[in-house]
């Protein structure tokens, strides 16, 4: 498993819409807690920098280059 692929199973929730973003920043801290935060927040201030998981809707939402959208199964 890689590790972006084993920070994202420590979330707890899936993380919706954010999960397929080019936004997104995945962050784990020594203890091993993961976190997603919005990198687009840090310019629009009306976004929320660490949101709720799920996200089922997102007005700053971009598809990564990467990856097509994802659905949300949960």
């Amino acid at each position: 498993m890689s590790d972006a692929a084993s920070a994202l199973a420590k979330l707890g929730a899936h993380p919706g819409l954010c999960l397929g973003c080019r936004h997104r920043l995945l962050n784990e801290t020594r203890r091993g807690t993961a976190y997603l935060r919005c990198g687009l927040a840090t310019t629009d201030e009306t976004l929320p920098r660490y949101p709720r998981l799920p996200v089922r809707e997102c007005r700053g939402f971009a598809a990564a280059e990467d990856q097509a959208p994802q659905g949300i199964d949960k």
